[in-house]
């Protein structure tokens, strides 16, 4: 009888959440004609009603009302409240004096306003079920990476779809499906690569879903699910646990809970932060492109998700001078680029448990060794090789302390975020090859950011060493790697190489642009950078196919994609013959 209930329950709560966000749709993002808004009110009352029968349901699943009120009270009260107001005012339409008093306390937008919240509210307990659906494909023995690709693909159309809603867009900058598609494809693979200027091309509804689709790209809709399932209370099953176990690749089961709450705290944390710190610099430059507040906060969810999306036409170009601005944006992104494992295991050492607590090892690992290793010799060395090459070039007109910073800030943003603090079309082409490479090689596994990952690329130059030193073996440190993951860190990196060609021939013969300016944009699209040298607003309906396909690959990885469109694979038992074949 229990899980009858509840199953009713969820299917209330879908059809409610549909209700809610079909009605928010009509009414917010679009110009909705007097039936169409006459529909949306209705929409709204019919989720508010599935809502109530919802909380009867929770009520006859839990049995005692006690019990039932100290788990559900906020929600219990917010229905006693929309459910008074509603008798008020249907008791007031048909007495004058009240009708009067309740004009005085504007009784009306109050219960709009709770209308609102509850639309909303509905929305994402209707967010909160796609870990559940998630758990039915398992349960029919659906590929995780299937689903997961899935997910990705449903989202982007979503967003698709809301970007080409009328109030997305100024009334005189209306928008065709293929740029809706392209920016929000931008906007799930973190990118950052835009068809139209994001800050006067869109307004501030279509600015908003632009910097959700970010956040739920950036760190994956499984884990926000589940983060926000264990805020309001509702726990994670364990079908849930061990697919948030696979895709956060955990070694343990009871490890997703708490790695999701490490997550959604430390984002929330680190963006919290960046905003304010965003919004002190902010106020020190040239007034933006919209309010302040909202400005800060898009800016940081963007740096933080390493996506590079800015209200700003010339990106940060006119901050290139504002210590605050570029020191905040580029803590945002380096931390949005370990991943979120190291990230935490950092924090914890930083926090001084460097020893065993509560049987747990704060100590870092040989993976966040690795990582952050290679993060500081790319940042070094990209810096350095900048400064040089654009000493007297791109850089000649600021002083040596600002070539430093310019020099770090672009080493930094160009291996995954995609903002620029100078005029790209400057750089030497020695600069622009230098930043195709930091491009390729991108951030950490597990981070909004995207690449090869440098652990790849750790682990080919281990295996270049080992071939060197004539030892059959791989070896980082004092640790020996196994040959599976010698041989998928080589996968990724010549998989990205054939898709950067093949992208790039294909840009050649439909563009018809010179060979650096195409190499450079298909490298910003596939390690989801978002760095263009001009090309992308200009590309043709078959070039934005190309650049979506790209940033779509580049977020996913090959290895996952490979594995949904591929079967399960098993190790024959089989043994054949060796052979040989000469090389060089």
């Amino acid at each position: 009888m229990g899980n009858r209930i509840t199953g009713w329950r969820r299917l209330v709560l879908v059809l409610a959440g549909l209700c809610g966000l079909t009605g928010l749709i009509i009414e917010y993002g679009t110009y909705p004609a007097p039936w169409a808004l006459r529909l949306a009110h209705g929409l709204s009352t019919t989720a508010v009603l599935l809502f109530a029968a919802e909380q009867v349901l929770g009520w006859r699943e839990v049995g005692a009302f006690g019990a039932y009120l100290r788990r559900r009270w906020p929600t219990f009260t917010l229905s006693c409240l929309l459910a008074l107001q509603g008798l008020a005012l249907l008791a007031g339409s048909h007495t004058a004096w009240l009708r009067q008093t309740l004009a005085v306390l504007r009784l009306e937008s109050i219960t709009q306003a709770y209308l609102i919240v509850m639309q909303v509210y509905l929305v994402l307990l209707f967010l909160l079920e796609l870990p559940h659906l998630h758990a039915r494909f398992a349960a029919l023995r659906i590929r995780p990476a299937v689903g997961f690709v899935g997910i990705f693909v449903v989202l982007i159309l979503v967003g698709a779809g809301l970007l080409a809603l009328p109030r997305a867009t100024p009334a005189s900058q209306p928008i065709g499906f293929l740029d809706a598609l392209f920016t929000s494809t931008s906007a799930v693979c973190v990118t950052g690569l835009v068809v139209r200027d994001t800050g006067t091309g869109f307004t501030l509804f279509g600015q908003s879903v632009i910097m959700v689709l970010i956040q739920l790209g950036g760190l994956g809709i499984m884990s926000l699910t589940a983060a926000l399932s264990l805020l309001l209370g509702r726990g994670i099953g364990v079908r849930e646990n061990t697919l948030l176990r696979e895709v956060l690749q955990l070694p343990m089961l009871g490890e997703a809970g708490r790695m999701i709450r490490a997550i959604i705290l430390v984002t929330l944390g680190f963006e919290a932060v960046g905003a304010a710190c965003l919004f002190i610099g902010f106020s020190q430059g040239p007034p933006p492109p919209g309010p302040l507040l909202f400005t800060a906060v898009f800016h940081a969810v963007s740096a933080f998700c390493n996506a590079g999306f800015a209200t700003w036409s010339d990106s940060l170009m006119s901050h290139a001078g504002n210590a605050w601005v570029m020191t905040t944006i580029n803590v945002l992104i380096i931390v949005g680029g370990l991943g979120f494992g190291v990230l935490v295991q950092v924090l914890a050492w930083w926090r001084g448990r460097a020893q065993k607590r509560h049987g747990r090892d704060y100590r870092l690992g040989l993976h966040g060794k690795v990582v952050l290793t290679v993060t500081a010799i790319l940042l070094v060395v990209g810096t350095a090789l900048l400064v040089a090459f654009e000493w007297r070039g791109a850089l000649a007109r600021d002083g040596a302390g600002l070539k430093l910073a310019q020099a770090f800030f672009q080493s930094t943003t160009c291996r995954t975020a995609g903002f620029n603090s100078l005029d790209l079309t400057l750089l030497s082409q020695a600069s622009l090859l230098v930043m195709i490479v930091l491009m390729y090689i991108g951030g950490a596994p597990g981070s909004t950011a995207g690449g090869v990952k440098v652990t790849a690329v750790a682990i080919a130059w281990a295996n270049l060493r080992s071939i060197a030193k004539g030892r059959s073996r791989v070896w980082i440190g004092n640790r020996e790697l196994e040959a599976v993951h010698v041989q998928r860190a080589l996968l990724v990196l010549s998989s990205a190489l054939v898709a950067a060609a093949l992208g790039t021939l294909v840009l050649l013969l439909t563009e018809g642009h010179d060979l650096m300016v195409t190499t450079f944009e298909v490298f910003s699209a596939l390690g989801t950078v978002g760095l263009s040298l001009g090309l992308t607003p200009v590309l043709s309906p078959v070039g934005q196919l190309v650049i979506i396909l790209l940033m779509f690959l580049g977020r996913l990885g090959p290895l996952t994609l490979a594995s949904s469109l591929t079967g399960s694979t098993h190790e024959p038992h089989v043994r054949l013959p060796r052979g040989r074949i000469q090389i060089g």
